[in-house]
Parts: C-alpha cells; sequence; structure tokens
C-alpha cells in the first residue's frame, strides 16, 4: 500500500512539478553562445548583433546604418524582467534602448539618451507622446547618471492585473552601486509583448544576463544582493529530490 501512495506521489510531481520547473524562468540568456535565431531571437542585423566575451553587442557603429536590433520570438504578459546593459562605444549622438514590452501598437521602452540620461517612453502616441517619460509615482520617469558610467542593471516588472510598471536602475560602474531610477507607473495598456534591444546611432551597445521570469520572483529578484547566475531550477521539490526523500523515509 504505501508503494502504492509513493508512485501516486511521483505520478503527481511529473504531472505538476515538471509544469512548475519550466514555468518559473520564461527566457534566460548569458550570450556565452551563439544566438539561437531559429526560435529564441531574430534580428535583421545578424551580422551586427552578436555574442562576444559573454555580452551581446549591438553594433551599429560598423553596420553602415543608423540602426541594429535584436527581439525575442516570445510574448509576455505580466513578468519580472532582469538584465544588465553597457556602454561599449558611443559615437557622440544617438541612443540605446530596449522594449520591455513591444506590440504593434506601441511600448514600454526604456531609451539611454545621450550618455547621461536613461528615461521610460512609448515609441508612439498613447498614454504619453512618443519618446516622452511617462508619469511615475514621485515625478517623470526619467534620470541622469554619470556621463562616465558604462555599466548598468535593470529590474522591470509588469503587472498587468495590477496596473503596475515598477522599474529600478542601478549604476553599477564602480564598486558601489548607485541607484538611479525607482519608478511606478500605473499603466496597463500594453498588456503582452516580447522584449528587444536596439542601438540607434550610439556606436556600440551590450547586453547580459537577461531574465524574463513569472512574477513570484519578483521579491527575489529586486533584492538587493539578489544574482543572476542563483536563478534556476532548484532541486527541492522537484523529482530526483523527492525520489530521495521518498526512498529514504521507506515507501
Amino acid at each position: 500500500m504505501t508503494h502504492l501512495i509513493g508512485y501516486a506521489l511521483i505520478l503527481t510531481i511529473l504531472i505538476f512539478g515538471t509544469f512548475d520547473a519550466t514555468a518559473e524562468i520564461v527566457l534566460q540568456e548569458d550570450f556565452e553562445g551563439e544566438l539561437n535565431l531559429t526560435s529564441k531571437w531574430q534580428t535583421g542585423h545578424p551580422k551586427f548583433v552578436y555574442p562576444k566575451d559573454g555580452i551581446l553587442y549591438l553594433n551599429q557603429k560598423k553596420s553602415g546604418g543608423d540602426y541594429v536590433s535584436l527581439r525575442s520570438f516570445a510574448v509576455f504578459s505580466d513578468v519580472i524582467i532582469y538584465y544588465e546593459w553597457f556602454i561599449i562605444e558611443w559615437s557622440g549622438q544617438g541612443d540605446g534602448g530596449g522594449a520591455l514590452r513591444q506590440t504593434p501598437d506601441g511600448s514600454y521602452w526604456m531609451r539611454w539618451w545621450g550618455r547621461n540620461s536613461v528615461k521610460v517612453t512609448t515609441n508612439k502616441d498613447g498614454p504619453v507622446n512618443a519618446w516622452q517619460p511617462f508619469p511615475a509615482k514621485g515625478g517623470p520617469a526619467s534620470s541622469n547618471y554619470n556621463a562616465t558610467s558604462d555599466h548598468f542593471i535593470l529590474k522591470a516588472a509588469l503587472m498587468t492585473q495590477e496596473k503596475r510598471v515598477t522599474i529600478h536602475i542601478w549604476d553599477v560602474t564602480e564598486k558601489k552601486k548607485i541607484q538611479v531610477a525607482e519608478w511606478e507607473i500605473k499603466d496597463d495598456t500594453y498588456t503582452s509583448g516580447n522584449i528587444s534591444f536596439d542601438c540607434w546611432k550610439f556606436g556600440i551597445y551590450g547586453v547580459d544576463n537577461v531574465i524574463v521570469a513569472t512574477p513570484e520572483h519578483e521579491e527575489e529578484i529586486f533584492a538587493e544582493n539578489f544574482d543572476p547566475h542563483g536563478l534556476a531550477v532548484q532541486p527541492e521539490g522537484k523529482l530526483t529530490m523527492t525520489w530521495g526523500d521518498l526512498k529514504l523515509k521507506g515507501w
């Protein structure tokens, strides 16, 4: 009888536990290998959007055009987003950016204007005029940082049912992190879409450690000591660990 109960528990884990494991992190990329341009990422500029030294390079400088970009195949609704960006080489004009939610009708768009300013905008007329900062708790979603900085961390929560977009940005160029943005936007205009990164007349812009996770990871990812390499499916509660526990208990 006890063995039958044990097998029933294993079957339950197979049905439900596997789903949980795949649902927790819906997109993760460290750019250590070749880009998956078949089912994970898409770009119209494959020669100028590429991994190098574990960082995604968006190399507008050598593209011969004004613009290069990369976007996800996957479309997301309520998610938590984490990534790092780098100013590798600035041309003296233009900006880099990336859509936290990109749709045909408009986007929540991060723009790093020039060399020392970041804001959240839309790319079409909508909740705010195109490329103007969203109204946010505490003032417009626009902030300056040190013009010599070159390494940043972004954390964002897009929660449609709460009509909330929360964004925190840190300058991590030096050993001491400096928070340059803490915005909460009350809006649910764009309920689903993909994420993207771009570089417009900027030079060379970099991205690393991209994570898109389900909402239960908000507290973990927004924590001050969050390590992107530590967010993974843990053995506790998964099939191998649970089977071992059952064996130890004599099932």
